[in-house]
């Protein structure tokens, strides 16, 4: 009986190994790759206007010096603009997360579209110039995360949130 019991667990065992590691990945839901874009410096502080909550520094390391995040639409496109600029002692300045959310009209949570994540560079300051087409019937912002790294103990972040558009 052990032996029956044993082969009938060895088998089971077995037939899992294939099973597809994506069986129970999500249908059907959308995913745009998002375009690296050139603005000008016109372009690029105007759409950094549309966030009134930029570089508002209430407490500080003093890693980073500024930062902002804003958004814009041009036709079906979403326009991401960011900046992370940091002192110049920094290893690393930029964008720990990305995240592109959005919510239909009736509704009063924000669900995740595109996540991006670990966008900086061995730099001061890091720009970040994005385009993503999106579905109309949402609304959109970006939620984000400024990085400075200076040593392995001394790291600043801090969070920011884009406005908000509706296309």
């Amino acid at each position: 009986m052990k032996k029956i019991f044993t082969l009938i667990i060895t088998i089971c065992l077995f037939l899992t190994l294939f099973i597809p590691t994506d069986a129970f990945a999500a249908v059907g839901v959308e995913q745009s790759e998002w375009q690296d874009i050139v603005l000008s410096d016109e372009e690029f502080e105007k759409i950094l206007s549309n966030n009134p909550n930029n570089n508002i520094m209430p407490h500080t390391s003093g890693l980073i010096d500024s930062y902002s995040i804003a958004i814009s639409k041009s036709g079906s496109n979403l326009i991401i603009a960011g900046k992370t600029s940091c002192v110049s002692s920094v290893t690393k300045c930029g964008f720990t997360k990305v995240i592109v959310q959005r919510r239909s009209s009736s509704s009063a949570s924000w669900s995740n579209y595109q996540t991006y994540n670990d966008l900086y560079k061995e730099a001061r300051s890091y720009t970040l110039s994005k385009s993503l087409s999106v579905p109309s019937g949402y609304q959109y912002r970006v939620i984000c995360t400024h990085y400075a790294k200076k040593s392995l103990l001394s790291t600043q972040k801090i969070d920011n949130t884009s406005n908000t558009l509706t296309f």
